[in-house]
């Protein structure tokens, strides 16, 4: 091909696939720089559910809160060994495997505290983000677990169906796993 092109057009060749080059280059760092910032916006939908009451009532160091407005869980219940309470106070006491209308007391299968390592209490979403990518404090889980474990888990899906007087997730579950799905293939990104 190169004995086809004129010997004067030959010497700007070089120059020519060297700018090609550069721009398929180029490209992808904006598809690159696209995904993260699309992962990072993501996050924030994301974060908007995980610091919601019907999460993070759970998702405390030792003792659950309870309500939207996030109160002490009445009757005082504790973590205990495996984060189901202690003694006569187990989560199962009271907390059933669906919604009791009658009591209104909130139930989901195999409803218990988060794990300790879970503990979102305080933290800024740059910390929860951190902890969340953290398999030793997520549950062992990758990235692609974190979404089938959140599309899927019933206690995290009673979220979307808290009961009557309850405030439900603040958007739609299939909008919330979208936005994980996209934060999870942009890299998880975090803010800074």
């Amino acid at each position: 091909m190169a004995s086809m092109i004129q010997p004067k057009a030959r010497r700007y060749l070089p120059g020519l696939l060297l700018t090609a080059v550069l721009l398929m280059v180029s490209a992808t760092a904006a598809q690159a720089q696209t995904s993260t910032a699309d992962s990072l916006a993501a996050w924030q939908k994301v974060s908007s559910v995980l610091t919601h009451p019907r999460c993070l009532n759970c998702h405390q160091p030792n003792v659950p809160k309870q309500g939207d407005n996030r109160q002490i869980h009445v009757p005082l219940v504790v973590r205990g060994p495996a984060g189901h309470g202690v003694g006569a106070m187990t989560c199962g006491s009271c907390h059933n495997a669906s919604n009791n209308p009658t009591s209104r007391t909130p139930g989901a299968p195999h409803w218990h505290l988060a794990p300790a390592s879970m503990n979102w209490e305080g933290l800024s979403d740059r910390e929860l983000c951190l902890m969340l990518k953290d398999p030793k404090r997520n549950g062992k889980r990758t990235p692609e677990a974190l979404v089938t474990h959140m599309a899927n888990d019933g206690l995290v899906l009673w979220g979307w169906e808290a009961g009557a007087g309850r405030e439900s997730v603040p958007m739609p579950h299939k909008e919330f796993v979208d936005h994980l799905k996209v934060w999870v293939a942009g890299g998880t990104a975090c803010p800074k």
